[in-house]
């Protein structure tokens, strides 16, 4: 009996001798979140031909990025409301807008909202087209006609 109590307080020792000691590194990185518009005129948004009807013309395009993991919203609005306005006059000259395949409702101070509620990474082209009715040019006042088309990006 002694023998075997000898026996097993020299293995208990000797392997306490080896035990392990076990420690973790925790892994972690940020991702901020990331959004951003940009538009492109082409030559054609400067120099619109009044006389001549215009639908769906392309003038534009517009990049949106996103990687929020709630999605993003684009507003576009328009300085004049959807109408080129003869600078230092008051007369107006009405056409509507489409960014991609969705017409905006520029009437409004506030302009138009899209939502995109997402949470894929997002790096989407649309073309911007205008449509208005020609008229002669004899019918309108004379001047350069300009509107102002703003679009921001947000999270949602």
């Amino acid at each position: 009996m002694k023998l075997t109590s000898i026996l097993f307080l020299t293995l208990l020792m000797s392997s306490s001798s080896f035990a392990l000691t076990i420690d973790t590194l925790g892994l972690q990185a940020t991702v901020t979140e990331t959004v951003s518009i940009a538009v492109t005129a082409l030559p054609g948004a400067s120099a619109l031909d009044l006389e001549t009807t215009a639908s769906d013309l392309i003038i534009a395009s517009v990049n949106e990025k996103s990687n929020s993991n709630t999605g993003y919203k684009v507003n576009v609005k328009s300085t004049n409301l959807g109408a080129l306005k003869r600078s230092g006059g008051t007369e107006t000259f009405g056409y509507s807008l489409k960014l991609g395949s969705t017409a905006i409702d520029l009437s409004t101070v506030a302009g138009q909202t899209i939502n995109h509620p997402s949470a894929a990474l997002a790096d989407v082209t649309n073309d911007v087209k205008i449509s208005y009715t020609g008229v002669s040019n004899a019918t309108m006042v004379e001047g350069t006609y300009v509107d102002t088309v703003t679009y921001t990006i947000s999270v949602i």
